[in-house]
């Protein structure tokens, strides 16, 4: 009697030691599907992500509203993470948030660019719309009603992951025959300073504006995290 349970003892420490190894395996393999990696005490699977949306409408001599395809500037994406992160009140480029700087200002151009995340999007130059890196445009500056100028509306976030900000504009021309037909998000309400730095920019089908006619830019910012 004393030998079967001895042989018993054994079998249930043989059970006990392979569902702790099965247990354990779960865990492992677990954390690698969730982190990628083997260990899961490593790293955790928690993220943040930002994604920039653009839309226009048209108003007056013609009548529309589309939305297309943007470019987020990999300079303007490491702005803001500085901003986020950083702790001593400085960026690398551009302004920092103040009074005065802060990613709520829309310059629009004239010019036909081909757009590149890898664009240097700041500085006296690359800060303006159309002319980040050689994208070799010109921003509208003229005092037309399409000058660079701060969202009248502005919503910062607010609820839970998926939650929106919206930055929008409605610029009105003062002059017959004004092509519009890049948009961009900047940090700066001047063009041509050392101040500016642009996030993103949108290129879209040339557009003639009218006197009287408006265009109202939209930029919409959804942020998603876990």
């Amino acid at each position: 009697m004393n030998f079967l349970k001895i042989e018993w003892t054994k079998k249930r420490g043989v059970i006990a030691l392979l569902a702790t190894g099965l247990i354990v395996t779960s865990f492992v393999l677990g954390g690698y599907v969730a982190t990628g990696s083997w260990n899961p005490w490593g790293h955790r699977h928690y993220y943040q992500n930002l994604d920039v949306n653009f839309g226009y409408c048209v108003s007056g001599s013609q009548n529309f509203c589309n939305s297309v395809h943007n470019v987020m500037y990999n300079t303007g994406v490491a702005w803001i993470d500085q901003v986020i992160q950083g702790t001593t009140g400085a960026v690398t480029n551009g302004c920092f948030p103040s009074g005065t700087c802060g990613m709520s200002f829309i310059a629009l151009s004239g010019s036909a660019v081909t757009l590149l995340a890898g664009d240097s999007s700041f500085g006296v130059s690359g800060g303006n719309c159309g002319a980040a890196g050689a994208e070799g445009g010109t921003e509208i500056t003229a005092a037309n009603g399409l000058q660079r100028a701060v969202a009248t509306t502005n919503t910062l976030l607010s609820g839970p992951t998926l939650s929106t900000s919206v930055l929008q504009k409605t610029f009105t021309s003062t002059a017959n025959g004004q092509i519009v037909q890049v948009a961009c998000l900047v940090s700066f309400g001047t063009a041509s300073s050392a101040s500016s730095i642009q996030l993103a920019a949108a290129s879209f089908t040339a557009v003639t504006l009218n006197s009287a006619d408006t265009i109202q830019i939209t930029w919409t910012l959804t942020w998603s995290w876990s």
